[in-house]
């Protein structure tokens, strides 16, 4: 059996797979306390199972995205290198940004060594502001690693947590790399809490099956090699929601899926099964980040928005002042819409008829027709904000994991609907959107059945130069010499093994690694007239699919 389970922002689900179906599942509301949280979570789900059937177990967590956008992430201190051109105080972030002397050209040879002395001014400065977490960047450390892995050496002992660039991404941009490498160091407390709490309640129910994170890609990654990249656990709420409609669903055709939760609904759009695909890096509040994700847009509207009315006017969302008033709650929501309509059997039915008698008061509605006017009016804000994202789609290239998709002008032709009210709201959506709206299997914890079926992902980048005699790949730690006749070939092979070693200390298996190219580049270097090297990268990444024993039978469950 495989264990999934997704911490929401109001709400968390858990499910067990077996057999490519859903055999329990449970969803409870969100404790102030996380651990008690997941314990009723666990206990819910495994409730007559015992635990040594459970042999995979995938979480996903909203902890990390609630920080950045709320801003409470932990301070973190930066010391950054960079040299000639953009003057990287541009893209200061955090309360304690420091650049220090030090310098590598873009091929990565070293032209001003790292100061020493700056270093340790700017440790002191960030020590005296209390910061225990520092994250470490250079401008090509892509390239050439020395100087952050000195500058490292250099800190040793001084700093609980030190966050090296090079290490998450071999990717260029150094703007988002800064911004990345500062969301690492940022939220490491904050995720090694989580870890803490996460193992504690496994550890007491006695799970010991191998454990995993779900990732804003689509993918997963092992649950102690998450610690090093913190910031990989962002969005991933909405990934498994795309994985869950995968999973589910399919996707045939150009799918839209909404995901609609107490707080937020979010959206994707799949293209005959391939999920979109953010190459850069998405953009989380201030940071532009190289963190690889799904394409995906949160709206905030759910079924426990706050309902307010100025005059006529009736506005849904985006804040949440709590429960339904059905529930407890000081304010007018949607559930308590529904609960009126009869389309939700729990709750206080006469709270939730006085709180639509408050929002149709101004129009002299009577509960049910303000209940009908609330539904009616989500599902059609729905509908424009749909309409938007997929404006938005349409005005750049289309990137799937796989391919660029030009030409291509994407109008969903179906709607899959997941979360909690996707069965009640479906029709509704079905009027304000003009498309047949499918709800799945197990909508209401299509997440947490998401996360279950998500196979790991992971990434490399390589980088020879055939005139300086090097090799690098930042994300596995290898740097090594080359002769000047260095293929291509030769480098993808160098890449692929690069590729399933990180794959595997992630937890990936060797049925999981369905690699896709994403860049490949190869250009003569000319000195004096005449040719001095050779210039090769590289990026490989695994896809994000469903693991195989989502649609394999299994002799024993």
């Amino acid at each position: 059996m495989i264990l999934g389970l997704d911490v929401g922002g109001t709400q968390t689900d858990a499910v067990l797979v077996c057999e490519g179906q859903v055999a329990a599942h449970v969803k409870v509301v969100n404790r102030p306390d996380l651990l008690e949280t997941l314990s009723r979570a666990l206990d819910g789900v495994l409730s007559g199972v015992g635990v040594s059937r459970i042999r995979r177990m995938v979480f996903s967590t909203t902890m990390a995205t609630n920080a950045v956008v709320t801003d409470r992430l932990d301070p973190a201190g930066m010391i950054v290198t960079a040299g000639p051109g953009m003057d990287p105080e541009w893209f200061s972030v955090g309360p304690a940004f420091h650049v220090v002397g030090g310098c590598l050209d873009h091929r990565g040879e070293e032209v001003v060594p790292v100061d020493e002395a700056a270093v340790k001014n700017a440790a002191a400065a960030i020590h005296k502001k209390d910061i225990d977490s520092v994250g470490i960047a250079g401008k090509f450390s892509v390239r050439n690693p020395d100087h952050e892995l000195a500058i490292a050496t250099m800190l040793q002992g001084s700093f609980t947590h030190l966050v090296l660039g090079h290490r998450f991404s071999g990717l260029l941009n150094f703007p988002r790399r800064i911004a990345t490498t500062y969301l690492n160091a940022a939220l490491t407390r904050l995720h090694t809490s989580f870890l803490e709490s996460l193992e504690q309640v496994l550890r007491e129910r006695g799970l010991n099956a191998p454990r995993y994170l779900m990732k804003p890609d689509g993918g997963t990654v092992r649950l102690a090699a998450s610690a090093n990249f913190p910031a990989e656990t962002v969005q991933s709420g909405p990934a498994a929601s795309v994985m869950g409609a995968l999973a589910t669903d399919g996707c045939p055709g150009q799918t839209l899926v909404l995901d609609i939760g107490g707080t937020t609904t979010d959206m994707a759009l799949v293209l005959d099964g391939m999920p979109l695909y953010v190459p850069k890096g998405i953009t989380l509040g201030p940071f532009a980040t190289n963190i690889r994700s799904l394409l995906t847009r949160s709206i905030g509207m759910g079924g426990d928005s706050e309902i307010s009315t100025s005059g006529k006017r009736l506005a849904i969302g985006p804040n949440r002042q709590g429960p339904p008033m059905a529930f407890g709650g000081p304010a007018p929501t949607p559930t308590d819409a529904m609960v009126v309509l009869g389309l939700l059997a729990e709750g206080d039915a006469a709270k939730a008829r006085q709180a639509m008698e408050q929002v149709g008061a101004a129009r002299r509605w009577d509960a049910k027709t303000a209940a009908r006017e609330v539904l009616e009016s989500m599902a059609r804000n729905l509908a424009i904000a749909a309409k938007a994202f997929v404006h938005y789609v349409n005005s750049r290239p289309v990137y799937t994991i796989y391919e660029v998709i030009e030409g291509v002008r994407l109008e969903p032709d179906g709607l899959v609907a997941l979360g909690g009210p996707a069965a009640m709201l479906a029709p509704y959506l079905e009027q304000a959107f003009g498309l047949p709206v499918r709800v799945p299997d197990h909508f209401s914890v299509a997440n947490a059945v998401g996360a279950a079926a998500s196979r790991v992902t992971t990434e490399i980048s390589l980088h020879a130069d055939t005139r300086r005699g090097v090799l690098v790949v930042p994300e596995v730690g290898l740097e090594t010499s080359v002769r000047r006749d260095f293929t291509m070939e030769t480098a993808m092979e160098v890449a692929k093994q690069s590729l399933a070693k990180r794959a595997a200390e992630e937890g990936a298996t060797a049925e999981h690694l369905d690699f896709a190219i994403s860049e490949k580049e190869s250009f003569n270097m000319i000195r004096n007239g005449a040719r001095a090297g050779r210039n090769i990268r590289l990026k490989l990444s695994l896809a994000p699919g469903l693991i195989p024993e989502w649609t394999r039978k299994e002799e024993a469950c």
